[in-house]
């Protein structure tokens, strides 16, 4: 008895071939899968979940009176996370007007420094460190409120110039002429209006020449402040309007009255008041 084989069946029907034609189906159909999850995911790998901190603050001044932050100029609360866990420190910020926030981290266990900053970074005060913080993933851990006495003075350094070339030589030889100078200092932020009663340092260059200290309602004059004099003071950061004359004979001959900021910062803030003649007939 002959048996027949149609190898064009046998082809067809090869179990090898059906295992590959099944095998393309399976990747096929990982292929469709992956794209969707891509399109649902955005085409990233999930992020791996985070927990929050949130801290409430309250400022005061040197006074002890409540503050704002404008009052300040502070911008920004900072917290700097070290892990216990090792690596690199966290930072993170919250705005400084709303009183309270939140930020996001990375679960861990962690010691938290919290500080107040101006909008350059500068720090205003610092509250005492929260350690041993555990933040948990998904979770938001409260910290310890916190208060910031913001005693706060930076330094405004003050130069005294007229348009001749000293200030203080006589005018035959070509300078202004003054023989004493009186220096008044007021801040004019709302609500802290008035005398701002500090002591300047006299120095020309690194040579210390004295003191001045400033009386608003009696102003005090002194030997004529030379133009590469500097006048050296602490104050708090806000705005001040200065007051300068200079005398001779009993005189106000010159006199300038500026407006300026004290900004805070770990630089000081430089001002010149240019003096200008006044139309008097002894001078």
């Amino acid at each position: 008895m002959n048996m027949c084989i149609d190898t064009n069946t046998a082809e067809r029907w090869n179990p090898y071939h059906v295992l590959a034609f099944r095998g393309v189906w399976i990747a096929l159909l990982a292929a469709v899968v992956f794209a969707l999850a891509s399109a649902c995911t955005g085409g990233s790998p999930p992020q791996p979940p985070t927990g929050s901190v949130s801290l409430a603050w309250s400022i005061f001044d040197a006074t002890t009176q409540p503050a704002t932050c404008d009052q300040v100029s502070a911008r920004s609360v900072a917290l700097r996370l070290r892990p216990h866990a090792g690596g690199d420190a966290i930072a993170a910020a919250m705005p400084c007007a709303y009183g309270a926030g939140t930020a996001q981290v990375p679960p861990g266990t962690y010691d938290i420094a919290i500080e107040l900053h101006a909008a350059d970074g500068t720090r205003l005060a610092s509250a005492p460190d929260q350690t041993g913080i555990t933040i948990n993933a998904e979770r938001t851990t409260a910290l310890t409120a916190v208060r910031f006495a913001a005693n706060l003075t930076f330094r405004l350094v003050t130069s005294i110039a007229t348009s001749t070339r000293t200030n203080c030589q006589e005018t035959t030889s070509g300078g202004a002429g003054i023989i004493g100078t009186s220096v008044t200092l007021e801040r004019t932020d709302p609500g802290r209006e008035g005398c701002a009663a500090v002591t300047f340092s006299r120095a020309r260059g690194d040579t210390p020449e004295g003191v001045y200290r400033v009386n608003c309602s009696t102003p005090v004059v002194t030997r004529c402040i030379e133009n590469n004099e500097t006048l050296t003071a602490s104050v708090p950061p806000g705005t001040y309007r200065i007051h300068v004359r200079g005398e001779r004979g009993m005189i106000d001959c010159w006199r300038g009255d500026d407006k300026f900021t004290v900004a805070p910062s770990i630089l000081p803030t430089l001002h010149t008041v240019a003096l200008k003649r006044l139309d008097q007939p002894a001078c």
